[in-house]
């Protein structure tokens, strides 16, 4: 009995969790931006504040966290009903929960780096959740030794902070970072600075090369992929926006989100279309919208970063949380790819070039951020429009047009709602996507990342011919994962074939 209590208890202790955000962040809409202090220390110079910071992007995300785990706590009563160790389940996603709501409304880079560890040790445990089985405890095993990696970048980086600025509070050190001038000590320590925070964020968004763990997590329970996949894997996204008034002084940290987001976008793409495990699809997804989050992030455009994340979560939490009937809805409704044609290729690369270059030289290249993350979204709409799925009853007019509504609307819906984070958003992160030289290492870097983002609509073109040793090599090797520290798969020619035909 005194165990079904405390299996009950705990989903009603996250709902409070949820209704506390909620108060919390209706205060913060009327009356603006606040701190509740909960301690201080001091250690010799240094002054250790740890506090409950509410402010436009902790409100948001304290909301979502607080709600996603509520929502999978009240999910797993059911799904792990009389399963062994139930109760040792609901505690540790309670301490995670909690070390998550604690990380996005930190006050300071040491109650941050305090929640961003406590956060990884409780995905571990519930990594960990069945511990007989092998290929779960190997998978816990390698995101612990990335996570570490990642907290060393991140410890440096708060060490050198410290040493340069002398305060670990956000407010402080915001005001000081922006207030440096540029031939300065502090501001010639500010790219660093940037670059290990971005490394830090890489790995705990599972941004390649760090990926290898993700994909390898299929043992875990459901509520634990649920979790993962919508709340703790965003910590880096996170990271990066509230550190967006530093991150705006480092070039190179731009460069390096920009670059490796945009890769990891779309390799983890082209690997999700070849798998035929839905929750591998499901986890190679995450991946790549990760990679998408970070690209906006090196972008400049912290707005829209924040936007994904949301979406993403919501998206992802229903995902995995009904993956028992989705093998199930597919059959009833036997859809049939269809590629598309070379001419749609040419023409939605072209486009998406011609946006590109349009932002570049409009105004000055105010808007080049913002074209280029369209250019972008146009290469996806057109993947979507011209290989897109056909039911066999349908002609391809009807669906392009059906697909082309639902993508308008779906274009619109995104601009209005995305300059509503933005105009949340515009007090706390920075306007950095100001003019822009065609030759500096920043366009360059977003021609390449172009570049590489359009790969992802002619490489699966060589997948489909099924007499091709090319097209066979190729299946394979994204079939598993690039064999970059990822577990490889049996059955590769039985994959091959049941993978084309899907």
């Amino acid at each position: 009995m005194r165990i079904k209590n405390e299996i009950y208890w705990i989903p009603r202790i996250l709902w409070c969790l949820f209704g506390l955000a909620c108060m919390l962040g209706i205060r913060q809409w009327f009356s603006g931006e606040f701190v509740i202090p909960l301690a201080e220390f001091s250690i010799g110079p240094a002054r250790i504040p740890f506090g409950i910071r509410m402010d436009a992007l902790s409100s948001v995300l304290f909301t979502m966290v607080s709600l996603l785990a509520a929502v999978v706590a009240r999910y797993s009563v059911r799904y792990l009903d009389g399963e062994r160790g139930q109760i040792r389940f609901f505690w540790n996603l309670l301490f995670t929960a909690v070390a998550v709501s604690l990380l996005v409304t930190s006050n300071g880079l040491v109650m941050l780096m305090f929640a961003w560890i406590g956060s990884s040790l409780g995905l571990h445990r519930l990594l960990t959740f069945y511990s007989e089985r092998p290929n779960a405890l190997r998978a816990a095993r390698r995101k612990f030794v990335v996570s570490r990696l990642g907290d060393l970048a991140l410890l440096a980086g708060c060490f050198l902070t410290f040493k340069i600025y002398g305060t670990f509070e956000f407010s402080e050190l915001f005001q000081l970072a922006n207030a440096a001038a540029p031939d300065s000590t502090q501001a010639q320590f500010l790219p660093w600075i940037g670059f290990l925070f971005a490394l830090g964020a890489m790995t705990k968004s599972a941004q390649y090369p760090f990926h290898s763990w993700l994909p390898d997590t299929m043992e875990t329970p459901a509520p634990v992929s649920a979790l993962m996949h919508a709340g703790i894997i965003n910590a880096g996204g996170f990271l990066m926006i509230r550190l967006s008034p530093l991150l705006q002084h480092s070039d190179g940290a731009h460069i390096l989100l920009l670059g490796m987001g945009a890769f990891t976008a779309a390799f983890g793409s082209l690997v999700m279309i070849t798998q035929n495990n839905i929750k591998r699809k499901l986890a190679y997804s995450t991946i790549s919208q990760m990679g998408m989050m970070m690209f906006a992030c090196g972008l400049g455009l912290f707005s829209v970063a924040l936007f994904h994340m949301v979406a993403h979560s919501f998206y992802k939490a229903h995902a995995f949380l009904s993956t028992g009937t989705l093998v199930e809805e597919s059959k009833k409704v036997r859809f049939k790819a269809r590629p598309a044609s070379s001419g749609q290729l040419v023409f939605s690369t072209a486009l998406g070039a011609a946006v590109l270059a349009a932002g570049l030289w409009f105004d000055g290249g105010v808007y080049f951020a913002h074209s280029s993350y369209l250019a972008v979204l146009l290469l996806g709409v057109f993947q979507v429009i011209g290989g897109g799925s056909l039911h066999e009853e349908d002609s391809m007019k009807g669906v392009v047009f059906r697909v082309g509504a639902i993508m308008l609307g779906a274009f619109v819906a995104f601009a209005g709602l995305e300059y509503l984070v933005h105009h949340h958003l515009r007090e706390l992160v920075p306007v950095i996507w100001d003019s822009t030289e065609w030759s500096s290492p920043h366009a360059i870097a977003i021609f390449l990342s172009y570049l590489i983002f359009a790969s992802t609509l002619w490489i699966p073109t060589l997948l489909k011919d099924p007499g091709s040793e090319i097209s066979r090599k190729l299946y394979l090797y994204l079939w598993n994962g690039g064999y970059f520290g990822v577990t490889r798969q049996v059955g590769s020619s039985n994959a091959f074939q049941t993978g084309r035909s899907m």
